[in-house]
């Protein structure tokens, strides 16, 4: 009976990943919200010496939704492929947000993980989660970026030094 069970549940979430459309994330976040989200994280960077990547996306691929991969795997997988783990401190931080399972996780580069509780990354989550049930909208995203510049500044605070910019500050929007 599981098998059975965990058979519908793969089916079901492939079909509200197959209908949740790369235009769900357009409408909900336009090119002026993108700039907005941008722009947060920009300026947040100047205060500390983190680097903060923004990820958006509709639904994945049916073929992962099938089989069952979770969105803290998925966002390990664009960790890696956006090179978030590549900056010179390691204080990297990833925010991934999926429409289709209306999931967000935020992954850690090693330098930061280690100084931040694992609790303060799901308060964040959360953030986003309680906005997102409101409706989905820029507002919870850019709380939550505000909270992630906060813990940065407050665990890897800017020298003063001028900083190199590692990773673009651009959401992907997938």
């Amino acid at each position: 009976m599981a098998s059975k069970t965990r058979h519908h549940y793969g089916a079901r979430r492939a079909l509200t990943h197959l209908l949740t459309t790369s235009s769900h994330a357009r409408r909900a976040f336009p090119p002026a919200d993108l700039q907005k989200l941008e722009a947060a994280v920009r300026e947040g960077e100047q205060r500390h010496r983190g680097e903060v990547r923004v990820v958006i996306e509709s639904s994945l691929p049916v073929r992962d939704a099938w089989a069952g991969v979770s969105p803290r795997h998925r966002a390990r997988m664009l960790f890696g492929l956006l090179e978030v783990w590549n900056t010179r401190e390691h204080v990297g931080v990833l925010l991934y947000i999926n429409l289709a399972d209306h999931a967000v996780e935020i992954l850690a580069d090693h330098g930061i993980a280690a100084k931040v509780d694992a609790h303060a990354w799901r308060t964040i989550c959360e953030t986003i989660t309680r906005g997102f049930a409101q409706r989905v909208s820029m507002t919870p995203v850019l709380d939550a970026l505000a909270q992630i510049n906060d813990l940065l500044a407050a665990h890897a605070p800017s020298d003063g030094t001028p900083r190199t910019n590692e990773l673009s500050d651009r959401p992907v929007v997938l």
